[in-house]
């Protein structure tokens, strides 16, 4: 029996493989050199705050953003944009779920993306995380 694990864990084991598959020794932000599931995108985005230089350059914490589409399925790559919207995030077409990796712990945190600013249905999200989980893992 297979059990049905919350979109945190799924998201969490995502960016965990991408991370192990990716060449790491120098992440720079926009890396995706990392596995990742069909129908998911995922970007190395940089290094955790630093509270002593007030820069984003802790890099003891590596932040990454899994980009989700509403159109997005385990039978195809990641709908991209436009090359001139490449960078440019569209919460009314795509969930974006922000991922801090602490290296000190081994501890991934999941944003919940329900507080963010993505314009699509929540539920609807939810059902397209676990359509893509049981389509990558079947």
């Amino acid at each position: 029996m297979n059990e049905k694990l919350n979109y945190e864990d799924i998201v969490k084991s995502w960016v965990e493989n991408f991370y192990q598959t990716m060449d790491y020794s120098n992440p720079y932000p926009g890396d995706r050199s990392g596995d990742e599931p069909n129908g998911v995108k995922i970007i190395f985005d940089g290094y955790g705050y630093n509270e002593e230089t007030n820069e984003d350059d802790d890099e003891s914490v590596l932040i990454f953003n899994v980009f989700i589409h509403k159109e997005s399925t385990n039978d195809s790559e990641y709908p991209e944009l436009k090359e001139a919207e490449f960078d440019t995030y569209k919460p009314d077409q795509e969930v974006k779920i922000i991922v801090n990796y602490y290296l000190d712990s081994n501890s991934f945190q999941v944003l919940p993306f329900e507080e963010g600013d993505t314009e699509l249905d929540h539920e609807e999200i939810y059902k397209i995380i676990d359509a893509l989980w049981q389509g990558n893992n079947s």
